[in-house]
């Protein structure tokens, strides 16, 4: 298990983090994230968590 305290740790950008969650993942590590409750990001609710999260800042970065 690896625990970070916020997503942005795991990578530079949004790309970066999920990529690194699917490497870790596959590597049967559990990534849980304190800022979101201790969420499993491995896990289908932690990834879809991931993913609107993702996409809301790439809207803001975007759009903002």
């Amino acid at each position: 298990m690896l625990a970070v305290t916020k997503m942005d740790r795991l990578g530079r950008d949004a790309m970066d983090v999920a990529q690194t969650v699917s490497l870790l993942a596959g590597m049967q590590v559990r990534v849980h994230c304190l800022a979101l409750g201790g969420s499993d990001l491995t896990s289908p609710a932690g990834q879809f968590t991931m993913t609107i999260l993702n996409a809301v800042a790439q809207f803001e970065r975007e759009f903002c």
